[in-house]
C-alpha cells in the first residue's frame, strides 16, 4: 500500500519535472494546462473514492495528494516559465473545471433523482449534492492560495540574498499554506465544532505528510534550478495591479511597454550622443552608433567587452569613480580622447541602474563631444583675464596678482593714466583711440624691467606691477621711463601726429602699504592726486595723499540725501529690433545732478553708493523712477516692451530684493512681466541660484550683462535661467574689422540661440557692425547709432516719431 502511494506521488512530482526539459514553450504551457486540468478533475473524485490510515495515525485521501502535487506543478511552471503572469491562466483553469465539475454534478444528481434511471452501484445522490459546495470553497481556496504563494515569494525577495536560504524559506512557506488549507477548507465548509476540530486533527496529519513530501521535492528543485532561480529573484518586484488585472489589460500594458521600448531604443540608435550599457566594471555590454563615430571604432562588436574608461582620459581613478557611484546615483565630468592625433574633450555621465537591493546592475554612460564649446570656454577664460584690444592682462588678472603675491617683498604699483585720450576718442573716433592705446601698450612694454608685468585695467589706464624695487627713487625711473615712451607722438591720423601724455601713481610694498589692497588703494590715490597737478605729473604715495580724499564723504553724504529726497533721475536707452526697426525696449540709467548743477557721472556716484552701503536704497529710487516713468510711456508703446533695470552684485545677494520690488510695483499697479532685471557675470559669483529662480518665477525676464567679460562655466551659464545675453560693447567696436572680436560675437550669439535666450547687442555705432548682427540673427541693439540715452520727455518724443 505504501509502495502504491509513493508511485502516485512520484507520478505527481514526475509529470512538471518532465515539463522542465521541453525546450519549446508553446508546448510547455500547453501540456502544464492540460496536466493542471486533469488533476483538477480526476482530485475530487479520488477524494472520494479513497482514503488510507497509515501506521494506524496518519489518514490521507487521494485528493489530498492530487491537492499537493497540483500545487507544487503551479509553482514549479512559474519557476520555470520566470512569469507569474502563468497563474493568471491556471485560475482561469480553475474557474473553468470548477464550473465545468458544479454543471456535471447538477447534471448527475438530477439524472439520479429520476425514476427511470438505472443505478445498478446503488450511488447515492447525496453524493454529487453534497459536492457541489465543496468544489466552489476548493476553487476559492485554490486561487486564494496560489495568489498567497506568489505574494510570499515576492515578499522573501526582498529579504533574502542567498539562493539556498531563500528556497530553504518559501518551501517551508509552501508546506504552511498546503497545512492553512488543511485547517481552513473543514472550518468554512462544516462551520466551528467539536466535531470538525476533531476531523481536522485527524487529518492534518496526513496534510502534513503530503505537504513536506511536496514542499521537500519543490526545496531540491529550487536548489538544483539555480540559474532558472537567480534569475526569478534578480527580476523587479511585482506590480499587483497589474497582475491581478484582466488579460486585455495586461495586453494593452505589454503593447505600452513595448513602444515604449521601441521608442527608446529608437533614440538612443539616432541620437547625437554617444550611449551605452557598461558592466560594474565598466566593460561595455552594448552602444549606439554615435558612441562608435566618437571614437571611430568599427561596429559595435569592437567596443563590446572594452571597458569604456580606458579608451578615454578621465580625471580620477577606476575606484574614485566607483566609490562616488556607490555614494551618488551618477558621476559626470570632462574627459579626453585623441583620434588620428586630435585631442577631443566631451561630457561623460554616468548613472548607476540598481537591482532590487540598490546595488550597481549595471551602468549607462552618456558621452557628448564639447570641444567647441571648451574652445570656447577658453577662449572666454582667456578674455576674462585679459584686455580684448591690447592682448595685455586686465584688471582682473592684476587683482588675482596681488592676491597670489601678497608676502612677496619690495614690489612697487604703478597706475597709469593717458591724459588727452578723450580728446582723441572724440576728435578722431574710437577706431583710432583704439589704435592709440594699441601702441601706448607696445611703447610701454618694451621700456619693462624683466621683473615686471604690465596690465591695462580700464578705458585709458595701465599698470605695471613690478618685483625688486625696495626705494621710490627706483620707482620714480621707471615711471619717468614709462612716461616718456608715453608721451612721444602716434601716427594714427596721417594728417598729423597726435600727442598724449600721462599721470602716474605709485605705492611701494612694505614700504608703504602693509597689504595687496592697500598697495593697490594707495597707488589709485597717488594718481588721482597726480591728476588733481596737472598732465604728465608722477607722484609717490604719502600719507597726507588719504586725507585729500576724505572729502569724498561729503560727496557721500549729498548722495545719501539726493537718494532719500528720490533727486536721481533716469535716463531710457532704447533696444531696437534688427529686423524690423521698432523699439523693443530700454534700459534704464540712472544720472545725478547736484543742486549746484554739477553732473556726477555713475562710474563716481554708483561705486561710492556701494561703499557707503546705500545700494538697496538707491535700487528702491530707480525701481520707484523706472516704473513712473513706464506709466508715462505706456501710452506709446505695446504691452510687450519691457525696461531693463540693472541690479548690483551685492543686491541680488539681499534675500528681501524680490519684496522690496513687489513693493514698488504694486504702488504703481503694474506687473514684473514689464521689466528685465540685468546682472553681469561678475554679480554671478556670489549668488544662489534660488535667488535667481525666485525673481524669474515673480515673472521678471533676467540679462546677463556685458557677457563676454567675466568668466562663467559654460555648463554653470546652462543651469541658469537666463532669457537674454547682452554682448558687451568692447567686442562690437571692433567688429566686423577684428577677425577675433567677429569670431567671439558670433560664438556668443550662437550660444545664446543654444540656451534658447534672446541676444542684445551694446554699443553699435555704425552701420556695418548694424549689418554684421542683423546677418547673424541678432534680435535687439542698443547704441548710439539709434539714440544716445534720453531723459523722459525726450524718450517719449523718440518714440512717438
Amino acid at each position: 500500500m505504501i509502495a502504491q502511494l509513493l508511485l502516485q506521488v512520484s507520478i505527481y512530482c514526475l509529470f512538471p519535472l518532465l515539463l522542465t526539459f521541453e525546450k519549446n514553450p508553446q508546448t510547455r504551457r500547453v501540456s502544464l494546462y492540460i496536466y493542471v486540468s486533469l488533476v483538477l478533475i480526476m482530485g475530487g473524485f479520488l477524494g472520494a473514492v479513497y482514503s488510507v490510515v497509515l501506521f494506524d495515525a496518519i489518514s490521507l485521501s487521494g485528493g489530498t495528494i492530487a491537492y499537493g502535487g497540483f500545487m507544487m506543478a503551479c509553482i514549479m511552471m512559474a519557476f520555470i516559465e520566470n512569469d507569474p503572469f502563468i497563474l493568471q491562466n491556471i485560475v482561469r483553469l480553475v474557474l473553468m473545471v470548477s464550473v465545468f465539475k458544479v454543471l456535471l454534478f447538477t447534471s448527475v444528481a438530477g439524472l439520479l433523482n429520476a425514476p427511470q434511471i438505472l443505478n445498478p452501484l446503488n450511488v447515492p445522490v447525496g453524493l454529487f449534492e453534497l459536492s457541489l459546495p465543496l468544489i466552489v470553497l476548493g476553487a476559492v481556496l485554490i486561487i486564494v492560495e496560489l495568489y498567497l504563494l506568489v505574494f510570499v515569494f515576492d515578499k522573501l525577495k526582498r529579504l533574502l540574498v542567498n539562493h539556498a536560504i531563500f528556497s530553504l524559506a518559501y518551501s517551508l512557506g509552501f508546506v504552511a499554506v498546503i497545512l492553512m488549507d488543511g485547517v481552513l477548507f473543514p472550518l468554512i465548509a462544516m462551520g466551528v465544532s467539536s466535531d470538525v476540530f476533531a476531523l481536522i486533527i485527524g487529518n492534518l496529519s496526513g496534510k502534513a505528510l503530503i505537504a513536506v513530501t511536496f514542499g521537500s521535492f519543490l526545496f531540491l528543485f529550487m536548489l538544483v534550478n539555480k540559474q532558472r532561480m537567480e534569475k526569478a529573484l534578480n527580476d523587479p518586484l511585482l506590480n499587483w495591479r497589474l497582475l491581478l488585472s484582466s488579460s486585455s489589460h495586461i495586453v494593452q500594458k505589454l503593447e505600452q511597454n513595448e513602444a515604449q521600448l521601441l521608442q527608446a531604443r529608437t533614440v538612443v540608435q539616432h541620437s547625437r550622443e554617444g550611449i551605452a550599457v557598461l558592466d560594474t566594471d565598466f566593460k561595455i555590454i552594448s552602444a549606439n552608433p554615435a558612441l562608435e563615430r566618437l571614437l571611430e571604432s568599427a561596429p559595435t562588436q569592437e567596443l563590446t567587452e572594452q571597458n569604456l574608461l580606458t579608451l578615454i582620459s578621465v580625471p580620477q581613478t577606476l575606484t574614485a569613480i566607483k566609490e562616488q557611484l556607490n555614494n551618488y546615483p551618477s558621476w559626470s565630468n570632462e574627459v579626453t580622447w585623441v583620434i588620428s592625433g586630435k585631442v577631443h574633450v566631451g561630457l561623460l555621465t554616468l548613472v548607476t541602474v540598481p537591482d532590487r537591493h540598490d546595488k550597481a546592475l549595471n551602468y549607462t554612460a552618456s558621452l557628448t563631444d564639447i570641444s567647441e564649446l571648451v574652445d570656447v570656454r577658453e577662449e572666454l577664460r582667456y578674455m576674462a583675464h585679459h584686455d580684448v584690444l591690447t592682448g595685455l592682462p586686465n584688471r582682473r588678472a592684476l587683482q588675482a596678482l596681488l592676491a597670489d603675491n601678497a608676502e612677496a617683498p619690495d614690489v612697487a604699483l604703478l597706475l597709469i593714466d593717458l591724459d588727452n585720450f578723450k580728446q582723441v576718442n572724440d576728435s578722431f573716433g574710437h577706431v583710432k583711440g583704439d589704435r592709440l592705446l594699441v601702441q601706448v601698450s607696445r611703447r610701454l612694454s618694451m621700456v619693462l624691467p624683466d621683473n615686471a608685468r604690465l596690465f591695462r585695467i580700464g578705458g585709458d589706464e595701465f599698470s605695471v606691477y613690478c618685483k625688486g624695487i625696495n626705494s621710490a627713487t627706483e620707482a620714480l625711473q621707471l615711471a619717468n621711463a614709462l612716461r616718456l615712451q608715453a608721451s612721444y607722438p602716434c601716427d594714427i591720423e596721417p594728417t598729423m601726429p597726435v600727442y598724449v601724455d600721462c599721470c602716474i601713481g605709485i605705492s611701494l610694498f612694505p614700504g608703504f602699504a602693509s597689504t595687496p589692497d592697500e598697495l593697490y588703494q594707495q597707488a589709485d590715490t597717488a594718481l588721482y592726486w597726480a591728476k588733481g597737478i596737472g598732465k604728465g605729473t608722477v607722484k609717490v604715495y604719502q600719507e597726507m595723499m588719504t586725507t585729500s580724499r576724505r572729502s569724498s564723504l561729503t560727496l557721500e553724504s549729498l548722495l545719501r540725501e539726493a537718494i532719500d529726497s528720490r533727486k536721481l533721475e533716469v535716463y531710457l536707452q532704447p533696444k531696437i529690433h534688427l529686423g524690423s526697426g521698432a523699439v523693443h525696449g530700454a534700459e534704464v540709467l540712472a544720472r545725478w545732478t547736484t543742486d549746484d548743477n554739477e553732473r556726477i557721472a555713475p562710474d563716481v556716484f554708483i561705486p561710492l553708493a556701494e561703499e557707503a552701503g546705500l545700494m538697496r536704497r538707491l535700487t528702491d529710487c530707480i525701481m520707484v523712477k523706472a516704473c513712473d516713468a513706464l506709466n508715462q510711456i505706456a501710452p506709446y508703446v505695446p504691452d510687450s516692451f519691457r525696461l531693463a533695470v540693472n541690479i548690483s552684485a551685492s543686491e541680488l545677494a539681499n534675500e528681501h530684493l524680490l519684496a522690496s520690488l513687489r513693493r514698488v510695483l504694486e504702488e504703481f499697479d503694474l506687473t514684473p512681466s514689464r521689466f528685465e532685471i540685468e546682472l553681469t557675470e561678475t554679480a554671478l559669483i556670489d549668488v544662489e541660484l534660488k535667488i535667481l529662480v525666485d525673481l524669474k518665477k515673480a515673472g521678471f525676464t533676467l540679462a546677463l550683462d556685458d557677457f563676454g567679460t567675466g568668466y562663467s562655466s559654460l555648463s554653470y551659464l546652462n543651469r541658469l535661467p537666463i532669457d537674454t545675453l547682452k554682448i558687451d560693447k568692447s567686442f562690437v567696436a571692433n567688429i566686423p574689422l577684428e577677425q577675433s572680436s567677429t569670431n567671439l560675437t558670433r560664438s556668443i550669439i550662437r550660444i545664446a540661440r543654444d540656451m534658447g535666450c534672446s541676444v542684445v547687442a551694446e554699443g553699435v555705432e555704425n552701420s556695418e557692425q548694424h549689418l554684421f548682427l542683423e546677418s547673424e540673427n541678432c534680435q535687439l541693439a542698443q547704441g548710439y547709432l539709434y539714440s544716445k540715452p534720453l531723459p523722459l520727455s525726450e524718450f517719449i518724443e523718440f518714440i512717438s516719431s
